[in-house]
């Protein structure tokens, strides 16, 4: 029988080992902007949106700068206008995620998040003509009927409000995915630096006073930096060796995990039509995954 080499079947193995982790640990960072936001004491919305983006933005340049070799201009006059759109509604979605958890639950703004790539589906679809498989109509159904549900236990007050801001959240993200997917560069570190300046811009305008708490500023840098400005590293980075469906299965972990750190450190518990809602957006999310895993099988993580 003839022998496979090591050195040639290991290495895949490796990097998508190593891909994994990293989205992993992108979703253990995700999953903390919950905890973050119900730490803030005093500040504003968009006192955590501006000093978030200050930390998303140093944490780009520097991750440029190492990459270039100390060269951050080259990289950021290389970026295009597709990146700048993409950037845009990043930044867009960022704004969408702090409002949305200031007005409703962590599970509402979670689960409601992970119907963006369903979002995506449709606006493939509808803008790039991308054809859109049954088993994902399927899982966009499932994910409309949770969102209904959900968003139905919310109608009066600030609840609404929440999940609007939630609402817009997943439509800015999935726009900035579809944009990215249309150009040809599908390196995100310039959109996520764009999107970081134009939240920050966007939030500065609209503040008035900028003094804010020493424990606000470190908490709100600290999103900026890890929950953010790591996360997204290790979701560049790892994403490149993970499939998508496998991607999607592993960043799960967010949406499975805040809930869970709002209701141990501040007993915030969802309520049972979020539950009900959120689990029929779960379910959705596995069947979309979990059947392009089984068309694409890849190699075991461990």
């Amino acid at each position: 029988m003839t022998q496979l080499n090591p050195t040639l079947t290991a290495t895949p193995n490796h990097l998508y080992r190593n891909g994994a982790i990293m989205v992993i640990i992108c979703g253990l960072l995700w999953s903390t902007a919950g905890v973050g936001v119900r730490y803030i004491d005093q500040a504003t919305g968009w006192h955590i949106v501006f000093f978030r983006s200050v930390g998303l933005v140093l944490t780009m340049l520097a991750v440029m700068a190492w990459r270039n070799k100390g060269d951050v201009i080259t990289p950021i006059r290389r970026t295009n206008k597709l990146s700048i759109l993409a950037g845009i509604f990043m930044g867009a979605s960022f704004f969408g995620n702090i409002f949305a958890l200031l007005y409703t639950s962590v599970a509402n703004v979670t689960f409601l998040l992970s119907s963006a790539p369903f979002i995506a589906a449709l606006l493939g679809w509808l803008i790039l003509g991308e054809r859109v498989k049954k088993r994902t109509w399927a899982a966009i159904a499932l994910t409309s009927i949770g969102v209904s549900v959900m968003v139905g236990q919310a109608l009066t007050g600030d609840g609404l409000i929440g999940m609007a801001f939630a609402l817009m959240m997943a439509i800015c993200y999935a726009a900035f995915s579809v944009i990215m997917r249309r150009g040809k560069d599908n390196d995100m570190l310039p959109a996520a630096l764009v999107g970081g300046v134009f939240s920050m811009l966007v939030a500065g305008y609209a503040i008035d006073d900028f003094s804010i708490s020493w424990a606000d500023l470190r908490i709100c840098l600290a999103l900026g930096f890890f929950q953010m400005g790591l996360a997204m590293v290790m979701f560049i980075h790892g994403s490149k060796h993970v499939p998508a469906a496998e991607l999607t299965l592993l960043t799960m972990l967010e949406v499975i995990l805040s809930p869970i750190w709002v209701w141990l450190l501040f007993n915030e518990h969802p309520g049972n039509w979020t539950l009900v809602g959120g689990s029929i957006i779960m379910l959705g999310v596995m069947v979309q995954a979990i059947g392009a895993r089984r068309r694409h099988p890849q190699p075991q993580i461990f």
